[in-house]
């Protein structure tokens, strides 16, 4: 079967992606507002795109009605955010920060979190996260303004939180972070299926 993009309509064309750019890592990225609010959010499209300097990104697509995201219209705004590693523990409260709430609205006590402050950036990260990237705004890329339309906000990481426990000789111990990645629907994945193989 050969299908070309163009045919199809947002939903599925979403549909593909999620299900064939998978599993994906999560986002979860921690914000304020310019009047103050506390605003936290997980996002599955995410990567890391450069160490030197070191670049991550992620991409927020419009609510339904067309307003920027509150990730989005923050960092904007801020120039700045954290991005909190999702740990098995912890996928329950990142799924309940998914709620669609008002700018006003405090994910973070919503999902039963703890907030800390950032010691770089005007921004919150989850407190019990083992790891955590603080990072400023290089720069948001749009992709247009139609239903669907990305926006890939791009961030160099200024400063590094990791739990001593899960850092070991120079490198993050993945067993430990325990990382949980997106699927479709309502399905996730973690590392406990795994496997080596060199390069070449």
């Amino acid at each position: 079967m050969h299908i070309d993009p163009a045919t199809l309509n947002n939903k599925e064309m979403y549909k593909f992606l999620i299900g064939g750019v998978a599993p994906r890592p999560i986002a979860w990225a921690g914000t304020r507002s310019k009047d103050g609010f506390n605003n936290l959010a997980p996002f599955s499209f995410y990567n890391a795109f450069s160490s030197t300097p070191p670049i991550v990104g992620f991409s927020t697509i419009p609510r339904l009605d067309g307003r920027k995201k509150d990730t989005l219209q923050n960092v904007i705004d801020n120039k700045c955010f954290t991005l909190s590693a999702v740990s098995r523990r912890l996928v329950t409260e990142m799924s309940k920060s998914a709620a669609l709430l008002e700018p006003e609205e405090d994910e973070f006590s919503y999902a039963g979190l703890e907030p800390a402050e950032a010691q770089t950036i005007n921004a919150p990260y989850v407190k019990d996260a083992l790891l955590v990237f603080e990072c400023e705004l290089n720069q948001v890329i749009s992709f247009g303004d139609v239903e669907g339309s990305g926006n890939l906000i791009l961030g160099q990481i200024k400063h590094i939180n990791i739990n001593d426990d899960i850092y070991e000789d120079g490198y993050v111990n993945f067993e430990k972070l325990d990382p949980v990645g997106r699927l479709a629907g309502n399905w996730y994945a973690t590392i406990r299926d795994k496997f080596e193989l060199k390069r070449g």
